[in-house]
């Protein structure tokens, strides 16, 4: 990892364990490489540390950080972002799924258009079977 990536992810979990490790994989498959993933685990009591240490010393990419109490969800948002060392920021959750492409897209989109502050990729809500429960529809025009 280099000490500047251009682009810091910040991952605020708690007893994320039963879909973590598939997020993370998501993450750490992405074609776009130049990232940091700091990941602050607010003192988890299920197997979230062994996850995050054992990807943590797979792939140089991650920081995670321990918190030695539970501070709440908003202070642990709120403190990994300050961990991040990148240029970009973007969120990402224990539950999410990323298309391989997404990081790579959204920073082209914003090198294209230096006055754009925020991409965002479409989203849907799925089950524990991978299937799509809810497309989300956005009412904005987001393929400008």
């Amino acid at each position: 990892m280099t000490p500047h990536p251009r682009l810091s992810i910040g991952l605020p979990v708690y007893n994320g364990e039963e879909y973590l490790a598939e997020s993370l994989d998501a993450l750490l498959g992405q074609t776009y490489e130049d990232f940091e993933l700091v990941i602050t685990d607010n003192a988890s009591t299920d197997g979230t540390q062994d996850i995050c240490r054992r990807y943590a010393a797979r792939d140089s990419r991650i920081r995670y950080i321990r918190l030695p109490r539970n501070i709440g969800a908003a202070p642990n948002h709120n403190y990994v972002f300050t961990q991040c060392r990148g240029e970009l920021f973007k969120w990402a959750s224990h539950d999410d799924l990323y298309a391989r492409d997404l990081l790579r897209r959204c920073v082209e989109a914003l090198d294209e258009r230096p006055e754009v502050v925020l991409a965002h990729s479409g989203q849907a809500v799925i089950d524990g079977d991978g299937k799509v429960k809810v497309p989300y529809e956005y009412g904005l025009a987001t393929d400008s």
